[in-house]
């Protein structure tokens, strides 16, 4: 972890980027001095934002690049509220630098360094935006564009609700210092009412005018496409609704139903996927690229390599580049203790590069999501099987990788043993599931088959990946070397992130009720409401 500028986001040349990039600057550092940049001459003025509606549109990619933190002009916050998170926490990989002596959040030591108060922190910097799209929609009588703004603030507090538990969201102020929380069964029940809204009133717009792109110059996932934003709408309620299955199974059952079979449906092809890249004048570097390659701090995990090799699964040589010194795809365990780090250095790293698209969510995760509803007998579209051999078939169309067929016919290949190439960390894989499906299966080994798929076709969204092991038990990832913590068991293993600092020093009497409502200590053994399995 250093203080680079290698990740940085920037105009191409044309008016609208640059305008674009003003407000991506203004909106990143601080989202409360509007006031402020009208006496800057390198800045927009009023009379600049107003012109091509940038002062509504402009906040849209705004928003964007904080739903996964990708607006800082180096990797850090991407590293502290993605990376040494959901993406270390859910197998996909494993941190390799030796901060505070190996105890830190690969080794559960969850108070060193306030690094997890930054995902917290940054998902409510959204608001900012999220308050003058609001304002600025009233103004130009265009709510659809208020409603893509609420499916992006759904989007982005998902996240943090499925790591924290209860959060502020019905009482949200921006930039307010105490913001009330709510507890998660609450908030997830407000994330669907609002998504239904939304979904509603852009589905108004478009049968009122089909042709209509109010948003095409300022959307840099679906280019103003509403009926692709309903579709993602669809898609984000599928997936929430499935976070409830162990604990409101029919109310999960109904928005499941209800996302699947709605006139626009969920996606269902990879041109749905929804992913951040370059484009409308802005330049994306994935940060991932900055973890492994210039920090050096991330490479493969030991799950990874155990699924993968152990599946022969041709997607390793797109998720992965070989050791550097070996011929081989070598992961390392997360909570090792890390002596020498330069050994570390040369096992696997991702294989994300600078200009790589950054995935929020792929056609992939809606079928295997749909193989569990129809598993569970839900109406989802077709059958368990179908749509579980459609999700192997479509992630790997999506990874340009063949060998789909031989693929899902196999019924012997199982997940490898894992040998520490370094240290002391090898192990035994911890289940013996194949690919091929088997409808004479018991439940939980065909909902293993799904979740372990599921995993590996979401590569390397480890937010989403993490919170659905924790739903379901699934993959059997390995777990730690090194147990730092006093409340999480190791083989259970992680459950959320403490509430963060910055919050007990600035809104302590909000926190201490939101420790009531979250029902448990504030550490990482308490479970969350809907991690009931």
């Amino acid at each position: 972890m250093k203080q680079n500028k290698y990740l940085r986001i920037k105009a191409f040349v044309g008016t609208v980027g640059t305008f674009l990039f003003s407000l991506l600057l203004i909106m990143a550092s601080c989202t409360d001095k509007f006031e402020s940049y009208n006496t800057d001459p390198n800045r927009a003025t009023d009379e600049d934002l107003e012109k091509d509606m940038l002062a509504l549109g402009g906040m849209f990619p705004t928003m964007m690049v904080d739903v996964i933190p990708t607006s800082d002009i180096d990797a850090n916050e991407y590293q502290r509220a993605q990376n040494l998170t959901g993406d270390i926490f859910s197998g996909y990989m494993a941190a390799i630098g030796q901060w505070n002596g190996s105890s830190n959040n690969s080794t559960y030591n969850l108070y060193y360094g306030e690094w997890n108060d930054v995902g917290f922190d940054v998902a409510y910097r959204i608001m900012g935006a999220w308050s003058q799209i609001k304002t600025k929609s009233e103004e130009y009588d265009l709510p659809s564009a208020f409603a893509v703004a609420e499916i992006l603030k759904v989007m982005a507090l998902h996240r943090i609700c499925d790591n924290y538990g209860p959060i502020p969201y019905s009482q949200m102020e921006t930039g307010s210092l105490g913001m009330a929380y709510d507890s998660q069964e609450d908030v997830y029940k407000a994330f669907f009412l609002d998504l239904n809204a939304a979904i509603k009133q852009l589905d108004a717009f478009v049968k009122a005018d089909p042709d209509a792109q109010p948003l095409k110059k300022f959307d840099l996932i679906y280019k103003g496409d509403y009926r692709k934003w309903i579709v993602f709408a669809n898609s984000l309620k599928l997936r929430l609704a499935m976070r409830m299955a162990y604990v409101e199974p029919e109310l999960a059952k109904e928005y499941a139903q209800e996302a699947v079979n709605n006139e626009y449906g969920v996606m269902t092809s990879n041109q749905d996927n929804a992913i951040l890249q370059t484009g409308l004048g802005i330049q994306v570097y994935h940060p991932l690229k900055v973890c492994w390659e210039r920090y050096g701090d991330i490479r493969m995990g030991a799950s990874m390599e155990s699924f993968l090799k152990g599946y022969k699964d041709p997607r390793i040589d797109v998720y992965f580049s070989k050791a550097k010194t070996i011929d081989d795809y070598c992961g390392v365990r997360n909570g090792v203790v890390i002596n020498n780090k330069s050994s570390y250095e040369n096992m696997s790293s991702p294989h994300v590069e600078a200009n790589d698209p950054i995935l929020w969510m792929c056609a992939a995760e809606m079928y295997f999501l749909r193989a569990e509803g129809a598993l569970r007998k839900w109406e989802m579209g077709g059958t368990a099987e179908q749509l579980y051999n459609k999700g192997i078939e479509t992630s790997f169309e999506q990874r340009g990788v063949s060998g789909y067929s031989t693929y899902v016919a196999d019924d012997t290949s199982v997940p490898a043993n894992f040998t520490d190439r370094v240290g002391s960390g090898s192990i035994s894989a911890r289940t013996s599931i194949t690919i091929k499906w088997d409808e004479g299966a018991q439940f939980d080994d065909n909902l293993e088959r799904i979740i372990t798929q599921k995993w590996l076709c979401m590569f390397p969204e480890g937010q989403e990946a993490w919170s659905e092991f924790r739903r379901t038990g699934y993959p059997k990832i390995f777990p730690v070397v090194r147990n730092n913590s006093t409340d999480i068991n190791t083989d259970v293993q992680i459950r959320r992130i403490p509430f963060p600092q910055s919050q007990y020093r600035t809104n302590e009497a909000e926190v201490s009720k939101a420790i009531t409502l979250l029902g448990g200590p504030d550490g990482g053994g308490t479970k969350l409401w809907w991690d009931k399995k």
